[in-house]
């Protein structure tokens, strides 16, 4: 049972999202279990579609959110020269928190890529919210640069006035479905044919000539005005209450910060990892084992 479920921002556009419950919900009188998934950057929330549709199958008494961060799929892109940043996605995800009324209870978090470093600072700042958290193929660090901070950030602010100084780019050729998926899977390392095809689903649209076009919005490309620094990620880690498992790829394709690996384990009790094998988007080519280690943990720690 999925409902669309859009959320007014602060900034004026909104948040498009989709609220999933399974038809037997009505006859469970088990407590409902709440959850929010956070997608990665450049994908949407089709991303974490299929392992939320396999939590809900599996759990008559859950109900997941999934949403399109702003400049994606079909939500509002930030006003022009607006910095999509690690804290205006904070606020966001803020946002959609209280549009679903959830901040007056307990709820976790599922987060792939850079949504999961989205939930690792949301359970922070608000840890007594948050139950469990769930990264997949994310874990916390600073962005690493063989620049000192503030020559770094100065750098980011001239680029950034640059790109916002110039007339926005527009794809050239008549934009085809096929052709579509080709780019979503040709930029995406590893990714299967099925799940590409359901990406470009919220990745394009059609204009008012019936043309289709991308829906995110280019900007996105741009590096934060401030980075995040190794400093601020720790910060966080002590921080976090929640129970946190981390599922990662045996193979990453990024490093693994192995300082906030330690702190993990020295701060978080419930804290678990687990490797498999499979690219970045293995969470949606193998649903079911993903599925499977997240089912194990919520059993043990979910509360």
């Amino acid at each position: 049972m999925v409902t669309k479920l859009n959320i007014p921002c602060v900034w004026g556009g909104h948040l498009a999202g989709i609220l999933l419950k399974n038809h037997a919900a009505a006859s469970v009188k088990t407590p409902t279990t709440k959850i929010i998934g956070i997608h990665g950057w450049l994908d949407n929330l089709n991303s974490l579609l299929p392992l939320a549709e396999r939590l809900i199958d599996r759990h008559p008494n859950y109900e997941i959110y999934l949403y399109d961060r702003a400049g994606h799929g079909f939500s509002s892109h930030l006003p022009k020269g607006s910095d999509y940043s690690h804290a205006y996605s904070l606020r966001d995800l803020r946002t959609v928190v209280q549009g679903l009324d959830w901040n007056k209870e307990k709820f976790s978090l599922i987060g792939h890529s850079y949504g999961g470093h989205i939930s690792f600072t949301y359970a922070a700042a608000y840890p007594e919210e948050i139950s469990c958290l769930v990264t997949l193929d994310s874990i916390i660090r600073g962005e690493f640069s063989s620049e000192p901070l503030w020559e770094n950030v100065a750098t980011r602010i001239d680029k950034n006035i640059e790109y916002h100084s110039k007339s926005p780019k527009s794809y050239q050729k008549e934009l085809t479905y096929e052709k579509a998926i080709e780019l979503v899977r040709s930029s995406r390392r590893g990714i299967d044919d099925e799940s590409a095809k359901l990406l470009a689903e919220r990745s394009i649209d059609r204009d008012k000539h019936n043309k289709l076009y991308f829906t995110r919005d280019e900007s996105l490309k741009n590096l934060h005005l401030l980075p995040f620094t190794q400093h601020s990620a720790e910060d966080a880690i002590k921080a976090i209450q929640a129970s946190v498992l981390c599922i990662g790829m045996l193979n990453p394709r990024w490093s693994v910060s192995k300082s906030s690996v330690e702190l993990l384990k020295k701060h978080i009790p419930n804290f678990e990892m687990i490797l498999i094998d499979g690219s970045h988007y293995f969470h949606m080519a193998k649903v079911d084992e993903v599925s499977k280690h997240i089912d194990q943990y919520f059993n043990k720690y979910l509360k």
